[in-house]
């Protein structure tokens, strides 16, 4: 019996050996790691963390790890060739490196992801404020010898010196009652241990007057009073002097506010108590900051007298009495932000209390006071003293989406030892020749509040 065996030729036994031998070799390229010299960056921690709960929370953000392509390049020398000196040929020496590919804006340096993360950590907060500012139920003028109150009528005395005629002061009850318009922003940027936060307000200037005309002063049977007064001192001392006014008398005010302030908001983990969603709750944060606080005010009263019955008449003549006041607080404060966080709204409360320094500016000028013949006078006053804030703030935040939440609330700030025009006013006569100086300008300080209403929204970058 013959066998007959099939031989593999040896061209196609060399080709499967040479393929065997270069897959091995692709598989061994590969798997082949970077050396330790040329090792991926490790990621890096972010400074920056999302505050307590709150709606659109991202959570911790680190800068996002670089895919392999992205480590130290491969170096290699470069395979072009010049002719040395002599006309051989020689390396040129110089190496070629194999560039990335470039993300874009946030990956390609440190300071990229820094600022990166500065904008996603960042929100905005524009808000309307309806505020009032009113100055108080102060008179216009002094108070009686009798220790009556002035703002009811009491007799007067007509131009015989006889007690005929009514007379009353004016006060600045009705000044101030609808209010300003005004607007306030907030930048804030959140870290890992708490929120630092910029707030700057302005309002428009509240101008509210009160007046008397003709209709008012027809005597107590067909108006109020005979004459509107303004009482003063005679020499410093109490007594029945001043001006009266029996054509008409106004009082125009005008008040405006503006101030900035950057507060640092403390991060606390611990939640007093959760929400049935088990995400939020209640929560109390530490706050401390820096105040500034500008208030500018100034009151115009004119008044306007004729007596045609006297021998001499004294024809009409109008009397004015202008007094503004400036106040520049610089005011450390401190407080507690106590908010209750929900998934679907934030309700918050926040006291704030501040010690600082007030240097304020006063002026009264008088023209035509006493009567037709008495000249311009203009006295001031500039001076600093310690001046005490106290703000309080309640807030409802409801969070429509991520990144936009509605907020409502009300604002009051209250700032002690504040100069006003309606209180810096020293009613007083002066009987000598040399000093006719009338309603001086003093050193007298009252309190200031400027409370309303605010509403607006809260925009945090997705």
């Amino acid at each position: 019996m013959r066998l007959k065996y099939n031989m593999v030729n040896p061209a196609y036994r060399l080709m499967i050996g040479m393929i065997v031998l270069l897959s091995g070799v692709g598989v061994r390229s590969a798997q082949a790691q970077y050396a330790p010299a040329m090792a991926q960056p490790a990621a890096q921690e972010s400074l920056y963390q999302a505050t307590a709960y709150h709606g659109g929370h991202k959570g911790n953000l680190v800068y996002e790890p670089a895919p392999d392509y992205y480590a130290s390049p491969d170096q290699y020398a470069s395979e072009y060739y010049a002719p040395d000196y002599y006309g051989g040929a020689a390396n040129s020496g110089s190496i070629m490196q194999v560039l990335p590919e470039d993300r874009g804006w946030g990956y390609d340096h440190p300071w990229d992801g820094f600022f990166k993360n500065l904008a996603e950590n960042s929100w905005l907060r524009v808000e309307y404020m309806l505020v009032k500012s009113p100055p108080g139920n102060q008179l216009v003028g002094g108070q009686l010898p009798s220790g009556n109150d002035p703002r009811l009528p009491f007799p007067a005395a007509d131009a015989n010196g006889l007690l005929t005629l009514s007379s009353k002061e004016a006060d600045l009850s009705s000044i101030g009652k609808k209010g300003t318009n005004g607007i306030r922003g907030t930048f804030g940027i959140d870290f890992e241990r708490g929120t630092l936060e910029a707030i700057f307000f302005g309002t428009q200037s509240d101008v509210s007057s009160v007046s008397y005309g003709q209709a008012e002063l027809m005597g107590p049977t067909f108006g109020q009073t005979d004459m509107i007064s303004i009482i003063t001192s005679l020499d410093g001392q109490t007594a029945i002097a001043g001006r009266n006014f029996n054509e008409k008398f106004s009082v125009l005010y005008r008040s405006q506010a503006w101030g900035a302030e950057s507060n640092y908001v403390l991060n606390t983990d611990q939640l007093f108590f959760k929400t049935i969603y088990g995400a939020g709750g209640f929560q109390m944060r530490p706050l401390f900051g820096f105040r500034y606080l500008k208030i500018a005010e100034d009151m115009d009263v004119r008044g306007s007298f004729e007596e045609l019955t006297t021998t001499p008449t004294v024809p009409l003549f109008e009397s004015t009495i202008q007094s503004a006041t400036n106040n520049k607080l610089y005011v450390p404060q401190a407080g507690i932000r106590m908010e209750f966080v929900h998934p679907w709204f934030t309700i918050s409360a926040e006291p704030k209390v501040g010690f600082g320094v007030n240097h304020y500016k006063g002026s009264v000028m008088t023209d035509q006071f006493l009567d037709s013949t008495d000249p311009t006078h203009y006295t001031a006053i500039s001076k600093t003293s310690f001046s005490p804030t106290f703000e309080f703030g309640v807030n409802a935040r409801f969070h429509l989406n991520e990144w936009f939440t509605f907020n409502v609330g009300y604002n009051f700030l209250w700032a002690n030892q504040i100069a006003r025009p309606g209180t810096i006013v020293y009613y007083n006569s002066s009987s000598t020749t040399t000093n006719g100086v009338s309603l001086q300008a003093q050193n007298s300080l009252d309190s200031y509040k400027l409370h309303g209403l605010v509403l607006g929204g809260e925009i945090r970058w997705p």
